[in-house]
């Protein structure tokens, strides 16, 4: 999901946050993913460390879990953009439909799909 300069710069922000630790708690993700230019809420965060794997409070957060929950933070906006321009894409072909209609008629309309 990320190049490897991504990945780079990624740890930088995680070890920037985590202050020689190998992981970082809920509040040090929360300045990471700031970093990163994303603002999740604590609730989103803990959906998403649930998602990717995280079991209770014990479990570290590592750099490995962090780059995780943000590439499927980024795969869901994907997702959103994906489905909202399919969205747009059939109101689209609706909009141009009934202009059809409404210049040609039913018949004509659909001679010229």
């Amino acid at each position: 999901m990320f190049t490897s300069n991504e990945l780079m710069n990624l740890r930088q922000a995680f070890e920037s946050v985590s202050i020689g630790e190998a992981f970082v708690n809920l509040e040090g993700l929360k300045m990471v993913f700031n970093q990163t230019g994303y603002n999740p809420s604590e609730e989103r965060l803990l959906e998403l460390l649930a998602n990717c794997g995280k079991k209770d409070e014990e479990d570290i957060i590592s750099f490995e879990m962090f780059a995780r929950t943000l590439a499927l933070t980024f795969e869901e906006e994907a997702e959103k953009i994906s489905t909202s321009s399919q969205n747009n894409d059939a109101r689209d072909q609706e909009a141009m439909m009934k202009e059809m209609m409404e210049q040609y008629g039913p018949e004509g309309a659909m001679a010229l799909q």
